[in-house]
C-alpha cells in the first residue's frame, strides 16, 4: 500500500490561536502574555481571570501549581483521547476493503490528505468563540480525520512485521521524546518565544515542500529531509506549546477553550513527530 500522506505539519495555525493569547519577553514570570482580544462570554470587559492573579502569597502558591499541573493533566488528556479516536478510525478502515478502495482508489483520499490542513488553518481561532461541546466535537472530527489519513500505517503494519517492528520502535520513541520536551517547556524559565516562531516558520517550510514533492518531485531523498526538519521542528514545539500553554492559563485562566486548542497544538506536535519517526527509521531499514 503506497504512503499517500505527507507530513502532517499543521502546527502553525493549529497554535495560532494560542499564541494570539500572547507570548512575549520581558516578564519577571517569564512570557508576558497578551490578553486574547475575546471577552469572556457574557462580560463586556476582558480582564485578567487567571490563577496568577488570584495568588499571589507565598501561603497559596502551592495551589496555584496544583491548580497549574491539574489543568496541563487535562490538557493531555484531550490530547490523548484525540490520539486514541485517530488509532481507531485509523484501525478500524484499515479493515474495510471499502473504505480501503475509497481512500486509496479514487480522489477522495486527497480530499482526507488535504482536509486536516484546512481544518487546522481555522479550527483554532474558530474554537475559542465555541461552546465547550462544540469546540470538544470539532477536535473529535479533527481527530478522525487525521486518523482517516493515517490508515495506510496499519495496513503495512499487517503486511510486514517488520512494518510493524518501526511503528512500534516510533512510537515509543516519540512517547519518550515528547514527554521530555513537554517536561522541559513547562519547567523551564528560558522564553521559548522566539525558538517557536522559528519552529514554526520551519514547519510551514515542511508543508510547502511536502506537498511539491508528493505533486511533482516525488523525491524519496527530499521526503527524508523533510521528515529530519518536521522530527526536530515537532520536538521543538513540543516545550513551546507546552510552556504557552501554561503561560496563558496563569494569566487567563481556562477560558476560551484553552484546554482543547491547546490539546489541538500538541496533537499535531505528536503526530508530525511519530510520522517523521516512522519514515526515518524505516528508510533506515531500507
Amino acid at each position: 500500500m503506497p504512503q499517500r500522506s505527507p507530513e502532517h505539519a499543521m502546527n502553525g495555525r493549529a497554535m495560532d490561536a494560542v499564541c494570539r493569547h500572547g507570548a512575549s519577553a520581558n516578564s519577571p514570570h517569564g512570557p508576558r502574555i497578551r490578553v486574547d482580544p475575546v471577552p469572556p462570554r457574557g462580560q463586556t470587559a476582558h480582564m485578567h481571570q487567571g490563577p496568577l492573579y488570584a495568588s499571589t502569597t507565598a501561603s497559596t502558591r502551592p495551589k496555584l501549581h496544583e491548580g497549574v499541573a491539574s489543568f496541563m493533566n487535562g490538557v493531555y488528556a484531550w490530547m490523548a483521547a484525540g490520539l486514541g479516536v485517530s488509532a481507531a478510525v485509523a484501525y478500524g478502515l484499515s479493515h474495510s476493503l471499502e473504505a480501503i478502495q475509497f481512500l486509496y482508489g479514487s480522489g477522495f483520499g486527497m480530499i482526507v490528505l488535504l482536509a486536516p490542513l484546512a481544518m487546522a488553518w481555522f479550527l483554532p481561532s474558530r474554537m475559542q468563540r465555541m461552546s465547550t461541546p462544540a469546540a470538544v466535537g470539532w477536535f473529535f472530527v479533527f481527530s478522525a480525520t487525521m486518523g482517516a489519513g493515517m490508515t495506510y500505517l496499519p495496513l503495512m503494519a499487517a503486511a510486514s512485521p517488520a512494518f510493524m517492528s518501526v511503528v512500534a520502535q516510533a512510537f515509543v520513541t516519540t512517547v519518550a521524546v515528547f514527554g521530555a520536551m513537554a517536561v522541559f517547556g513547562y519547567t523551564t524559565k528560558k522564553d521559548l518565544s522566539g525558538v517557536g516562531q522559528f519552529l514554526v516558520m520551519a514547519i510551514l517550510g515542511a508543508i510547502v515542500a511536502s506537498l511539491l514533492n508528493l505533486a511533482f518531485l516525488q523525491s524519496s531523498g527530499l521526503s527524508l529531509g523533510i521528515s529530519v526538519v518536521v522530527a526536530v521542528a515537532a520536538a521543538g514545539l513540543t516545550a513551546y506549546h507546552a510552556q504557552a500553554i501554561k503561560q496563558i492559563y496563569l494569566v487567563n485562566g481556562g477560558r476560551n477553550n484553552l484546554a482543547i486548542v491547546g490539546a489541538l497544538a500538541l496533537y499535531v506536535d505528536f503526530v508530525n513527530l511519530f510520522l517523521s519517526l516512522v519514515r526515518l527509521f524505516a528508510a533506515s531499514r531500507d
